[in-house]
């Protein structure tokens, strides 16, 4: 299988300084993906029709507030994504010696986020493994059955987010040891995170089951011509895989891949409890599996879904409590 990477195509005045911030982001440990990639276009392609020359080297606030205009019916989580995709592409070319005008963060629009995750039981996560690995072999992508349960597996057993997993490669992936290595994450953190024993077991026989040469240095979720997976049809597939195994949520929509990943986190963290280990040594552990970059990220995860959850309130509230305590006494 070959390693292929995604060309990254832009035809409009900042084409080149767009290829140039993909690059930029990534080496400072930033996942630039599809999503990213159709915003710089979408740019990219707005001020090639209203204007821009190649060679300009200044950026003006009209134009910048022409781009963050409201469009028609679109959501506000989708105009506060040219806000901030606009901003923070202004001072990469500032840094450059362009003149370019910085959006400011106090004029985005405000995303109202009261959206509660999704944990899946236990019971729910037994079906939907018995459906994944009942996956029927498919000519058309001949690894299909085979990719499809080792990811959930992973998901599920590491709490890995999407574009990490999908982004792994098998140099990543201490096969003999049972660990992952992720080099470039979300907050640019590196994370060795050690496999349990049955997911450990279970990637050797996928390793066997797709073919990897000793050689092989591409993903270990390849596509069928040897590309990294995009999330989008991934999305799609788990969706239809939660219908199969009746999980819905309660207006009927089946939940997001993402909750996966919070429900590793709320079952994780019952299970420490559960065995009697210290809330104050589990939570900062838990987090830095997750790849938090602080302790604050792992508790919103935590309070979204702790209502639900009768095990774990006591421990936690005892916890919020001291801690924000110290944190208060400390920065005064």
């Amino acid at each position: 299988m070959k390693n292929r990477e995604i060309d990254y195509i832009f035809t409009g005045p900042l084409a080149e300084y767009c290829t140039k911030y993909i690059v930029y982001k990534r080496s400072l440990g930033f996942k630039m993906g599809s999503s990213v990639y159709y915003l710089l276009r979408g740019m990219d392609t707005f001020f090639l029709q209203h204007g821009l020359s190649l060679n300009s080297s200044i950026l003006t606030k009209e134009m910048v507030e022409k781009y963050v205009a409201r469009r028609g019916v679109e959501s506000v989580k989708t105009q506060h994504m040219r806000m901030s995709i606009i901003r923070q592409f202004s001072l990469f070319m500032n840094r450059l010696g362009f003149s370019y005008y910085v959006y400011p963060e106090t004029d985005f629009v405000q995303i109202k986020n009261d959206f509660i995750p999704y944990i899946f039981t236990h019971n729910e996560i037994e079906r939907l493994t018995k459906i994944l690995d009942k996956i029927p072999i498919s000519p058309r992508y001949p690894t299909y059955h085979i990719i499809y349960p080792m990811l959930f597996r992973m998901l599920y057993g590491c709490g890995l987010r999407i574009n990490e997993a999908l982004g792994l490669k098998l140099k990543n992936i201490d096969i003999e040891q049972g660990i992952i290595r992720l080099d470039a994450t979300k907050n640019n953190i590196q994370r060795l995170m050690p496999m349990s024993k049955s997911l450990h077991k279970y990637c050797k026989k996928y390793v066997k089951r797709m073919g990897f040469s000793s050689s092989y240095d591409g993903y270990y979720y390849p596509s069928k011509n040897g590309s990294q997976y995009n999330s989008t049809p991934v999305y799609c597939q788990f969706r239809k895989f939660m219908s199969m195994a009746g999980i819905f949520r309660e207006n009927g929509t089946t939940p997001r891949v993402h909750d996966i990943r919070h429900t590793f986190s709320v079952h994780a963290l019952e299970k420490m409890v559960d065995e009697g280990n210290d809330i104050y040594c589990s939570l900062p552990i838990l987090s830095t599996y997750l790849g938090h970059r602080g302790l604050e990220s792992t508790e919103k995860y935590l309070r979204l879904t702790i209502e639900a959850h009768a095990s774990i309130i006591g421990t936690m509230t005892e916890y919020y409590n001291d801690a924000y305590s110290e944190v208060v006494d400390y920065e005064n």
